[in-house]
Formats: structure tokens, C-alpha cells, sequence
């Protein structure tokens, strides 16, 4: 599935704005920064067989939307960390072209700027921040879900620890506006649900694509321990698939039609071994 680059009309109304307060270079070195972080995502996420559907470009930045299985503990840390260790990469880039060619200083200043933020910012052990995903995915073999709704407490703890900050500094004369608007996205991004959320998805085909155009069937092969959320990270792209449970030895141990596996898909825990549905279902 190709990745669609969703430009929202929040996103002109920010740029209109910074051009206005003469700040329109730096707005734009700032989304080229989030939009490579959420692209560093849909790469990581792709490769490790999530469906991603679409990037986001708005006037908060930029957000990875997409269809992702059960997500276990170890990708979470991987999908989350690609974003900021882009954003990290790109800045010794700009330190390597500094010392290159020091005249360049001038006009990538802002970029590396803008990395370095959303390297910091982002890892922060806050949800839905990478850095909160990174702490969540690092916990959640011990603590299942408990991991998720710890981080949540975490995170609504630091964000009114944030906004006490910004009202505190009303009354001295500081300027922490930008501070407060940080504690409230942080503070609704916890109880937010958007399509990132990671929920189950019907493998239902297109029918009448079906009939007017055919679709290519492919087999995959799994062993028995594997699980059904293994078999549903490999399912992308307009095809038709069915399922061969193998042992050791690659002796098929069940096979399941398109149909079938459809059903298991639908009807099952994602985490359910596929040697469970051999020993229900034998050959």
C-alpha cells in the first residue's frame, strides 16, 4: 500500500502565521524535520509488516496513521525510536557540513534547530511522545498492559507538573506561554483515540476489484509457533492470501484457504499460537 501525504489546512494556517511573525524559514525547516521523523516511522513500521496508510501534516506537527496489529513490545521500541534517531542523524549531518563548508552554517542553522527539538522533545517518557511508546514497549513484557496506563499516569503527572510551571511563571513575569500549550497537547494526547491506535482490522477483499480485474493468491508459510499476529503483518497490498502451518522440518501441518484464514484472522486473538488451530484442526 502506497504511503499517502495528507496536507491538512491547519498546516497553511501555521505557515501563514509564522510568515506573518517572520518566522517562516524556520516554520519550514521545522516540518521538514517532523515530516522525516514520521517517514523514519513508516519505514521502520513497513519493514516490520504494519500497514501504514497515511502522514499527516497539520498545525501540531505531523502524525503516522495506519492500521497496526497487536503491536508487541520489541517493534514498539523500533518503530518509536526511528523518528528521534532520524531526527539525530540529520543533525551531525549538519554539524559535518559545518565543518565542511562553515558558510552553510547560516542557512541550516535552523534545521539542525528544528532536529534537535524534535529529538528531545519526542523522547521524553511521556505518551503518546516516542519516548512514552519506547518506556511502554520496554515494559510491557513484565506488565502487559499495566505498562500503557503507568506511562498514561506518568505522563498526566508531568504535564500538570508543566502547566503548574507555566501558571506559576504568570506571576513572576516569565514567558512560558509556549509551555503552557506544550502541558495541554500532552495532557489531551493521553486520553486521545485516534486511527494510530492499534485495533484489528478485517482482511475483507474487494469483491468487485475482484471480479473486474482478478487478484494474485499467494501462500504464506509460518511455523507452528508462530502466531496469528505474524500471519497479519504480512498481509499488505491487494492480494489474495492463504496459510500453510509447517513444523521443522517444513512437513505441512495444516493448510488454510483464503476463507479460512480470513476467519482466523477475524474471530481469534491475534496473539494465539498457530499450533493451536493444528491440533483443533488436524490434516
Amino acid at each position: 500500500m502506497r504511503l499517502k501525504i495528507v496536507i491538512k489546512p491547519s498546516f497553511w494556517i501555521f505557515l501563514v502565521v509564522a510568515i506573518v511573525f517572520k518566522q517562516g524559514y524556520f516554520a519550514t525547516m521545522y516540518s521538514f524535520a517532523v515530516l522525516l521523523h514520521e517517514i523514519s516511522h513508516y519505514i521502520v513500521a513497513s519493514k516490520l509488516f504494519y500497514r501504514c496508510k497515511e502522514i499527516q501534516l497539520g498545525i501540531f506537527g505531523a502524525v503516522l496513521y495506519g492500521d497496526f496489529q497487536d503491536v508487541n513490545g520489541t517493534d514498539r521500541v523500533k518503530i518509536a525510536l526511528a523518528g528521534p534517531l532520524c531526527n539525530l542523524a540529520l543533525c551531525l549531518v549538519c554539524l559535518s557540513v559545518w565543518w565542511i563548508a562553515p558558510v552553510t552554517y547560516y542557512y541550516t542553522e535552523s534545521f539542525f534547530t528544528a532536529n534537535l527539538t524534535m529529538a528531545c522533545v519526542n523522547m521524553l517518557p511521556c505518551y503518546p511522545l516516542d519516548g512514552g511508546r519506547v518506556l511502554t514497549g520496554l515494559f510491557e513484557k513484565k506488565l502487559g498492559s499495566k505498562a500503557l496506563t503507568l506511562t498514561k499516569r506518568f505522563t498526566v503527572a508531568f504535564s500538570l507538573t508543566l502547566f503548574g510551571v507555566f501558571v506559576f511563571s504568570l506571576f513572576v513575569g516569565l514567558n512560558l506561554f509556549s509551555l503552557g500549550l506544550f502541558a495541554i497537547g500532552l495532557f489531551s494526547g493521553v486520553f486521545a483515540r485516534g486511527r494510530e491506535t492499534y485495533e484489528r482490522t478485517v482482511f475483507a477483499m474487494n469483491t468487485r476489484r475482484f471480479m473486474k480485474r482478478g487478484m494474485e493468491k499467494k501462500t504464506l508459510v509460518f511455523y507452528q509457533n508462530n502466531t496469528l499476529s505474524d500471519v497479519a503483518k504480512r498481509m499488505q497490498g491487494n492480494f489474495l492470501y492463504c496459510l500453510e502451518v509447517v513444523n521443522s522440518d517444513m512437513r505441512t501441518l495444516r493448510s488454510f484457504s483464503v476463507a479460512e484464514l480470513e476467519e482466523l484472522i477475524i474471530d481469534n486473538p491475534l496473539d494465539t499460537p498457530l499450533s493451536n488451530f493444528v491440533a483443533a484442526n488436524p490434516k
